[in-house]
């Protein structure tokens, strides 16, 4: 891995599109016998959390890093904290309007020059050694496209909810929303430049489309640490915008089988989509439409371990018991091979 090549645009032509004009600044590297690591935050109105993202990414304990913050033109204190940080040459950004959250990590990626990349949202954040334990993971496994970790649920204010734990992970797995914690990923950008840029197509699902194109080229490699927190708050797409992911899981799946896998392997996926879709619809408190889900499931693939949940998420919503997080915890601690 080498330590600073050109642009990933000017490298990769699926990456034409996103070419960019002028010189770059030059990234820091302390270590030439390191590796430079490439983060990218996309940012629209997340001056409440942003500061703690840089902070988290420029305070990690490893010597060759570039944050590059594509801001969408947020109109709130974001630009305040990005300048605020101005002083540290690792950091760079821009704020100009661009066409949401994909476009962002796009435009941020192809300013990179780090032989290994990854993006961080702007209300997540690294914990402590993430970077240096993601490069000493991908230098242990040099067949590995990508790796991946734990991450940790915490609320607006930093508290913990729960442990995302990653496990072994194949293209059907992922398909079926079984998939690796977004902030823990870290990739090669040899891997980045033949899967090309994240889809403009998906506004939610961006990483779920991402991660079902890559693992077709290289597999992705579990590290058994926790890396980073995911924050779960009322603005944030995950817990305001459910409904957003339903189809574009569907699609995701339907584009993959439309290449490759069989008509079995392909009711079993969208039974489990479903499954997932009528947990997530019982946990806001919409049982008609839980039920709805449920039925295309069972109709499509019966009985699915996912489904064990529901009954879970039903009774959070009367007693607010963390019953159906604490199943998926333990669900995952016991796939993590």
């Amino acid at each position: 891995m080498s330590n600073s090549p050109p642009s990933l645009a000017a490298e990769y032509p699926l990456w034409a599109a996103y070419a960019t004009t002028g010189p770059l600044p030059p990234p820091v590297v302390r270590d030439p016998s390191l590796p430079l690591v490439s983060v990218v935050t996309p940012s629209l109105n997340q001056g409440r959390y942003i500061g703690a993202t840089i902070a988290s990414i420029l305070g990690q304990d490893y010597p060759n890093l570039e944050l590059w913050v594509i801001d969408g033109g947020s109109r709130d204190e974001t630009l305040d904290v990005l300048r605020s940080h101005e002083d540290d040459p690792r950091l760079h950004w821009l704020s100009e309007p661009d066409h949401g959250q994909s476009d962002a990590i796009n435009k941020g990626w192809a300013r990179c020059r780090g032989a290994v990349l990854a993006w961080l949202n702007a209300d997540d954040t690294y914990l402590p050694g993430a970077v240096a334990t993601q490069v000493a993971a991908l230098r242990r496994a040099p067949e590995a496209g990508a790796v991946y970790g734990d991450a940790r649920y915490i609320d607006e204010a930093g508290r913990p909810l729960g442990r995302i734990a990653g496990r072994p992970y194949t293209p059907l797995a992922v398909l079926r929303l079984e998939l690796p914690a977004q902030p823990t990923v870290f990739l090669r950008r040899e891997l980045v430049g033949r899967v090309g840029p994240l889809s403009l197509r998906r506004r939610y699902s961006m990483d779920t489309d991402y991660w079902a194109r890559a693992i077709r080229l290289a597999p992705l490699r579990q590290t058994r640490a926790e890396l980073a927190t995911y924050r779960l708050h009322g603005a944030s797409k995950t817990v305001a915008q459910p409904a957003g992911f339903y189809g574009e899981w569907l699609a995701i799946a339907e584009e993959y089988f439309a290449d490759a896998g069989g008509p079995g392997e392909r009711r079993a996926v969208l039974a489990d989509i479903y499954a997932a879709i009528a947990n997530l619809e019982a946990g806001v408190g919409r049982p008609a439409e839980a039920a709805r889900s449920l039925v295309y499931a069972l109709t499509l693939g019966g009985v699915r371990p996912r489904m064990l949940k529901l009954p879970l998420a039903l009774i959070d919503r009367l007693l607010p018991l963390g019953l159906a997080a604490r199943a998926t915890d333990l669900w995952g601690r016991m796939r993590r091979g």
